[in-house]
């Protein structure tokens, strides 16, 4: 309980400092940006990699937006990303057709030229903040998504996947 607690500050400062360049926006910067066909590819640390293409869909008010991504690294099915806006949040719900959906809540910050959600959940049956991180490549994104163990005591991130977000042709 001790390494949980020592985690979460260490987590605050680090988060303080990290974000003390971000501004914390509303979605929908993030969702006209990310809106449209997108193909790349996407893999898991020493994982296989896989082709993919992505569906960026934004709501007309810009309030929501989903990202349907081909195929998912673990299963033959395609995902989905689907964030809204409300109460001063960003709630994600996340589907693949296999297993139970899931619903975590994020902060949304600009980044100097990207976009970042952060948020607490469970991954692998862990504690975890998760970090997923837009950052412009070319004219598309790289979108890491990123996970930080609460109940062990390491400093940075773990990348959990990436995908490679080019304008699809």
């Amino acid at each position: 309980m001790l390494n949980y607690f020592k985690s979460l500050i260490l987590f605050s400062a680090m988060l303080f400092s990290s974000m003390a360049l971000a501004e914390k926006i509303a979605l929908p910067d993030f969702c006209q940006a990310l809106a449209g066909s997108w193909q790349g590819e996407a893999s898991r640390p020493k994982g296989q990699v896989k082709a993919v293409q992505v569906q960026g869909l934004c709501s007309g008010d810009r309030r929501q937006l989903t990202l349907s991504v081909s195929e998912h690294a673990s299963h033959p099915l395609s995902e989905t990303w689907w964030f809204r806006e409300g109460d001063g949040e960003i709630k994600l719900t996340y589907f693949n057709g296999v297993d139970p959906d899931k619903t975590l809540f994020f902060t949304l910050y600009r980044e100097e030229s990207g976009f970042s959600l952060l948020g607490k959940g469970v991954v692998q049956q862990r504690p975890a903040m998760i970090r997923l991180s837009f950052a412009p490549q070319g004219d598309g994104w790289l979108w890491l998504q990123k996970v930080q163990y609460l109940d062990q005591d390491d400093d940075d991130y773990q990348v959990y996947r990436g995908i490679a977000l080019n304008p699809a042709s």
